[in-house]
């Protein structure tokens, strides 16, 4: 994954302005276990999520989506169960994946560590989607060229 449309992982806020708009809500949040402070823009109405980095000049590193129209591979994801979904990812050369239980939260989160991406459930119900930068195995970043 490069980020979202032609808005690609590294973009600025400009970048992100210009694309969608102004955001409903902006706010920033630390990292659990990590020193720095991500920037978030909320964009409510459409159902997404942009996140900067701080310590990275604030260059765009995440997206999350809620938007019941959003389409993964030429297929919309939100009418999709969880087999539907890790199908999808294989097919698409995704095949590794982990799945891990929020009791707590009443959350199913099914994650695809090559492609960055991880599906959140609540129940049988595709609740959410989140796509992050790619990073080699020594954690540098791999951005979009």
């Amino acid at each position: 994954m490069t980020g979202f449309g032609r808005v690609k992982f590294g973009a600025t806020q400009q970048d992100v302005l210009e694309y969608f708009g102004e955001p409903q809500e902006k706010d920033t949040i630390d990292v659990e276990e990590e020193i720095h402070e991500v920037v978030v823009w909320n964009y409510w109405e459409l159902g997404h999520a942009v996140y900067f980095e701080k310590e990275l000049n604030e260059v765009c590193t995440n997206f999350e989506t809620d938007n019941e129209e959003a389409v993964l591979f030429g297929e919309k994801v939100f009418g999709l169960v969880q087999d539907q979904i890790i199908a999808l990812m294989a097919k698409n050369g995704f095949k590794e994946y982990e799945v891990e239980d929020d009791d707590e939260m009443d959350e199913r989160i099914v994650f695809f560590p090559d492609a960055h991406m991880q599906f959140v459930f609540e129940g049988e119900l595709l609740a959410l989607v989140s796509w992050a930068v790619p990073m080699d195995d020594e954690e540098n970043i791999l951005w979009p060229k």
